[in-house]
């Protein structure tokens, strides 16, 4: 090989053997990046064993095949109670994907919330809306508008409300309480008093209590408003001590049926509502201060108290309210003896007063002058009593606008009506005029009036159906008075779970006490945090599969990297072989020209 060969064939060798060099160095780097990944991926391997997922185990049978979802916990099912628990941000506000955001929005719930629970009528459009948006069917929203609307849900109960709102005319009403079995008793405690006393029932024939029930018979609500039933209680004085019309009117007042009127109406009458509850409050203590009572007095003509005869209540178990006297009339020509006379005036005029009526068989004069022998007698209209409960109700439900505006006002009850045939008649209560307070038919409730009411309707109602609609006014009542936010990534559950885990979202969930409390995931009883075994699984499947790439990336460049120093040997043996050649040529050439 001559000398200029020589030397471009080392130039092309060092060259070469450079480039295989930069090769194996790139080569070293790219091991040295997947040892690297290698490290990050047993680090990533390794945390993951460590991983967790909150599932919902309601029956607690440690199952932890049912991932916590937010469609869990807002759709109604056997999995939640039927009742729903929320998500809920730091202000307590719940959160909502946005098909329930569109349906609060088309309530016109507000997202700092109303404050309040509104009527039926806002919880409609809410059950509309969520039909609209795709969150229940048609058929759902309006089965559940049908249903009666609960107030209390999530607010001291969580019971639901098996019944719808009907209208009822009170032909219709009394129909629908008769057909439940309702039967009025007119039993009580301590009635029959001392021997001198007896109480007895009346419509148009007298019998004592005793007899009455000993054919078994009770009265109908129909009955009632059909008729004119009035209890009176009559005492014999043959000390002349004192009138015994205090003594009469405690032994009626213990009567059973008074709080069976009040329970029967209420039951009936009770739609939810907030207007509906204060009306039949409004009604019961108007009907308990005409039956029970803590004083009463004799009054005179001018409806002024007689000094000294006010006789104190021993009836401990009455409310402390005063109530009273439909009417304290004086008997001036009924002074005969016998008891027959004085429950006879009694029956004849009961039931022209709304509560008590007195009647003394003495001859003259007020007060406590009476003689020996006279007959005290109390009588009172339980039928006047059960159409005032419904009058009263009417008067609140209806309120200015009401058909019955002469029955009551602020001052106390105001009757139209005249005098009796021996003096005149007067009520104590509230200290109104001395106005005689016999009834006119017009005053109170009666069949023929065409007002309606609303009565819940059990019939007919599915069990499933009602336990649906509680479910959803559970969460409009909290919307209402929490106030709500908008998240459409709260139904992914992978971030749901890690902002309650974070402690960035909480959970209400309905206490025992059927109130709605905040707190974090671990206070929910059915909400436990596990090991994600699937997770794991998963993780560990991932890691062996780059781990693998990652050591066939390295075994091609461990291949490569060894061919190189193969080549780059190779390379050196023949760079130092023809750089000898190289030498020795140059040497005979030097002797060639020495010699």
């Amino acid at each position: 090989m001559g000398l200029s060969a020589s030397q471009a064939r080392l130039l092309t060798i060092t060259a070469r053997k450079s480039d295989c060099e930069f090769q194996s160095m790139r080569y070293s780097h790219q091991k040295i990046a997947l040892s690297r990944s290698m490290t990050d991926l047993s680090t990533k391997y390794q945390n993951s064993l460590d991983q967790t997922k909150l599932v919902y185990d309601f029956y607690g049978e440690s199952d932890t095949t049912t991932p916590l979802s937010y469609g869990l916990l807002m759709t109604p099912s056997q999995m939640n109670g039927y009742l729903p628990t929320l998500i809920t941000d730091a202000s307590g506000k719940v959160v909502l994907s946005s098909p329930y955001a569109a349906a609060a929005r088309a309530a016109g719930i507000p997202q700092e919330g109303l404050g309040c629970l509104p009527s039926s009528t806002t919880r409609n459009k809410f059950l509309e809306a969520l039909a609209k948006n795709g969150v229940i069917s048609n058929e759902t929203a309006k089965t559940c508008m049908d249903i009666q609307y609960s107030q209390s849900i999530g607010f001291g109960t969580t019971d639901i409300v098996a019944a719808k709102a009907v209208e009822l005319n009170i032909d219709e009403l009394l129909d629908k309480i008769d057909a439940s079995g309702f039967r009025i008793d007119l039993s009580g405690s301590e009635l029959a008093g001392d021997g001198n006393s007896r109480i007895c029932i009346n419509n148009g024939n007298q019998a004592s209590l005793s007899d009455w029930f000993g054919s078994g018979n009770t009265i109908t609500m129909r009955e009632l408003f059909e008729s004119d039933y009035t209890v009176f209680s009559t005492t014999a004085d043959k000390d002349g001590d004192y009138a015994r019309f205090h003594d009469d009117a405690v032994r009626i007042s213990q009567l059973n049926c008074w709080e069976q009127i009040i329970d029967a109406f209420t039951l009936a009458l009770d739609d939810g509502t907030a207007l509906s509850k204060a009306a039949l409050d409004y009604a019961t203590q108007k009907t308990r201060d005409l039956v029970y009572f803590s004083d009463l007095q004799y009054l005179d003509s001018d409806g002024n108290a007689v000094s000294g005869t006010v006789m104190t209540s021993p009836n401990n178990d009455a409310p402390a309210e005063t109530g009273g006297w439909g009417c304290y009339e004086t008997g001036y020509k009924y002074t005969n003896k016998k008891r027959s006379k004085a429950e006879a005036k009694s029956r004849e005029n009961a039931s022209k007063y709304i509560g008590y009526y007195g009647f003394d068989s003495r001859n003259s004069g007020f007060g406590w002058g009476l003689k020996k022998n006279q007959v005290d007698t109390v009588g009172i209209s339980i039928s006047n009593i059960a159409k005032a409960f419904l009058t009263y109700y009417i008067q609140y439900i209806e309120g200015a606008n009401n058909p019955y505006a002469n029955l009551n006002n602020d001052a106390g009850m105001t009757i139209n009506g005249g005098n009796g045939n021996h003096g005149t008649g007067h009520n104590n209560y509230a200290n109104v005029d001395g106005t005689s307070r016999s009834v006119a038919s017009n005053n109170l409730v009666s069949l023929d009036t065409d007002y309606t009411f609303t009565y819940m309707e059990t019939e007919g109602i599915n069990t499933d159906q009602a336990l649906i609609s509680g479910f959803y006014d559970a969460i409009f009542n909290q919307l209402c008075t929490r106030g709500w936010v908008e998240n459409n990534n709260i139904t992914d559950n992978d971030y749901m779970q890690e902002m309650l885990k974070t402690g960035k979202l909480f959970l209400a969930t309905c206490a025992d006490d059927g109130y709605y409390y905040q707190g974090n995931y671990a206070t929910n009883t059915y909400i436990k945090e596990v090991t994600d075994e699937e997770a794991i699984a998963k993780a560990e499947a991932e890691y062996n599969t780059e781990k693998q790439k990652l050591t066939h990336k390295e075994e091609i460049i461990d291949l490569k990297m060894k061919n190189l120093d193969t080549e780059i040997s190779s390379l050196t043996t023949e760079y130092d072989t023809i750089k000898s050649v190289i030498s020795k040529n140059i040497e005979k050439s030097f002797k060639r020209y020495d010699a």
